[in-house]
């Protein structure tokens, strides 16, 4: 940590040296001071990763994440507060044993508060997604791996972003972890809203009623309420845990029978 320590009374002397100097007519001195603490702010952030990943050879792309949502009761960061590791791939490689938080309004992947060095403050790094095309965060009692869908991925049918791949196969399943964002007393808060989307041949639908879900398998709707009628399961009201479920043996039974 003594890199980081030194990192960052450099930016503090930096920035206190801008403040004293700052006089008409130095523009150029003053974007070169600036620039200056730019290059000083990104070798922090390299440090800290570095440190963080004990990987002097990777190379971060990201940018200091601000905690916008700190006077909220209603945080959008996923499952707030409950412990779990996570593994993450950045730039091509993969790194495990992170704590990481995803932002449900901002689609944001963060190294959350990560020591600065001097014992009474910390960072959160918000890791951009071209170099993290992949992480997992693993619970207690479940473990959620999400993928960046690009609109090349999906054909355009659904928004960009990280989405949970709950279950791959020819059917997908996948989930868009957001939340949506309403003020009371003057503050924003951040309510979980996730939405839910299955992909078939005829391409991303989202689920919505029960009934609507057994209609997106088209012809094999009665397959689907088969396999639901016989665990007793309501599809409106099933769990992620039961929606996986039905997909995979659904997609078990349609591929025997079409092997046969």
């Amino acid at each position: 940590m003594t890199r980081i320590t030194s990192l960052l009374l450099f930016c503090c002397c930096t920035l206190s040296i801008c403040a004293q100097q700052g006089t008409p007519g130095s523009t150029d001195r003053e974007s070169g001071r600036f620039a200056l603490i730019e290059a000083a702010q990104r070798e922090l952030l390299d440090s800290i990763y570095i440190a963080v990943t004990g990987n002097e050879h990777a190379y971060i792309n990201g940018d200091e994440y601000f905690l916008y949502h700190f006077r909220a009761k209603n945080k959008p960061l996923l499952y707030y507060g409950e412990d779990r590791t996570s593994e993450i791939v950045v730039g091509g490689r993969r790194f495990s044993g992170l704590v990481l938080q995803y932002d449900t309004f901002t689609d944001e992947v963060i190294f959350s508060e990560i020591d600065n060095g001097f014992g009474n403050s910390r960072y959160n790094i918000s890791i951009k997604p071209d170099h993290s095309g992949s992480f997992a965060l693993f619970f207690r009692t479940d473990t959620l791996r999400f993928r960046y869908l690009t609109t090349a991925d999906t054909g355009g049918e659904i928004p960009e972003g990280f989405y949970e791949i709950a279950y791959e196969g020819p059917t997908s399943y996948i989930i868009r972890h957001r939340s949506v964002v309403h003020q009371r007393n003057g503050i924003d808060e951040y309510f979980y809203s996730p939405v839910s989307y299955i992909r078939t041949p005829d391409g991303y639908r989202k689920i919505t009623s029960g009934r609507k879900f057994l209609k997106l398998f088209g012809e094999g709707a009665a397959e689907i309420k088969r396999i639901a009628d016989q665990r007793r399961i309501k599809p409106g009201k099933a769990t992620k845990k039961q929606i996986k479920y039905m997909i995979q043996t659904y997609d078990s039974r349609r591929g025997a029978t079409r092997g046969s």
